[in-house]
Formats: C-alpha cells, sequence, structure tokens
C-alpha cells in the first residue's frame, strides 16, 4: 500500500503515484512537485518552495509592472525553479552594462533595438526584462541546453526569442528563430557565456510559463 500526502518516507518509492519523497514544512513527507495536484491551504503536501495554487503544486510569482525594471512572471517562474535545481542565478533585469537587448525594459529603448523588432516583440509591459541568465553549475546543466535547443527546434518550446550558451563550457553558440535552431548553431561573436546560459522570451509573452527549466533536477530532467 502506498503512503498519501504528508505521510512521512525514507524514499521515494514508497510515496502514491506522481509524489517524491521530499521536504515541506511538515518535515520528510510524500509531496507533490510542479503541476501535481494538491489540497493543503499551506502546500504541506507540494515539495520544497512549492506552493498549492487553485489545487496544483506550483510557483507563486508577481505580476507587477513597475519602472526601472520588472522580472516577469515568466522569468521569475524559471528563477525558482533554478533554486530548486540548485543552480547560479545571475540575473534578469541588466545592469548599467546593458544598453541594448532583451535584458533590458522596452521603455528604456529605442524603436530600431533588435528586441523590439516583430509583433512578437510588442511588450505585455514596457518596464518587463525578457531575458535570463542561467548558471551552468549544476551537473546535468549542459544536458539540459541541449535538451533546451531540441524542444525549441521541435515548437514544444515556444516563445523564446534568442539563446547563447556552450555545451562544453567552451565553444559558445548563438540561436535564434533569425539564425536557426539547429542543434550546432551559430558560433557566438561576442564575449562570455560559457559558464551561463542567456535565455531570451519574446516581449510579447513575458506573462507566459515557457517551461524552460520545467522538469528538470541537478542530475537530470524529463
Amino acid at each position: 500500500m502506498c503512503l498519501p500526502a504528508t505521510t512521512p518516507c525514507t524514499e521515494g518509492g514508497e510515496c502514491c503515484e506522481g509524489l517524491e519523497c521530499g521536504t515541506t514544512s511538515l518535515g520528510q513527507v510524500c509531496c507533490g512537485n510542479e503541476g501535481i495536484g494538491c489540497n493543503t491551504p499551506n502546500g504541506e503536501d507540494c515539495c520544497g518552495a512549492l506552493l498549492c495554487i487553485a489545487g496544483v503544486c506550483g510557483y507563486d510569482v508577481d505580476a507587477a509592472c513597475e519602472p526601472p525594471c520588472t522580472a516577469p512572471p515568466a522569468l521569475l517562474v524559471e528563477k525558482q525553479r533554478l533554486a530548486t535545481i540548485g543552480g547560479s542565478f545571475l540575473g534578469i533585469c541588466g545592469d548599467a552594462n546593458h544598453t541594448y537587448g532583451f535584458h533590458v525594459p522596452a521603455a528604456n529603448l529605442p524603436d530600431d533595438d533588435y528586441s523590439m523588432e516583430g509583433a512578437a516583440n510588442v511588450p505585455v509591459c514596457e518596464w518587463h526584462a525578457a531575458a535570463i541568465d542561467i548558471g551552468m553549475d549544476w551537473p546535468a546543466s549542459r544536458d539540459w541546453l541541449k535538451w533546451l535547443i531540441a524542444g525549441i527546434a521541435s515548437d514544444e518550446i515556444q516563445g523564446i526569442a534568442e539563446v547563447i550558451g556552450s555545451y562544453d563550457g567552451v565553444n559558445v553558440r548563438y540561436w535564434s528563430d533569425s539564425s536557426g535552431w539547429s542543434m550546432d548553431g551559430k558560433p557566438y561573436q561576442g564575449s562570455g557565456h560559457d559558464t551561463w546560459t542567456h535565455v531570451s522570451v519574446y516581449r510579447s509573452t513575458t506573462l507566459e510559463d515557457h517551461g524552460i527549466l520545467a522538469g528538470w533536477t541537478a542530475n537530470g530532467g524529463p
């Protein structure tokens, strides 16, 4: 007989289908990961930092739209997923060195900036930044990048404008709709991005969940 949610456990195999042996405010108990049904008001049946939102384990994100720069829901949920994985979060809103591109809110950019081109980049909030930098310091991170590119190429993952990263920590590649989503990508002409991956979403999709890190743990993914 399997153990239901919130029951103390020692290993995942003893928990009922869809649950795993994880940590909640109750201690080490059977609990649900993201997307699993729940019914406790405080999220005691959801693992880790997940909350019980409308009957499903998930992350609670702020939908604010404020100057000088706001991290949007689409990327805040990825930031929380990354924290659960244990990877380094390197930023969403750009610093003073970012003068163009998706890390900068539309309100602070000229209309001819490349990250403002096309209907897909009409912003839902002019103060949203639309890119996240994900540290590649977790064991499965390079496998994750390959999975991400394959998912975008097959349209299983949508709304992604560009990706800059490296499969091996040395050879940095660039992908976008204009350059193509082949697994090899194009040589990146800028600097950095060997120890982190840059992912931009279209500005019209900053309220949507793209599933960039969904289903991944430090050691593997879907």
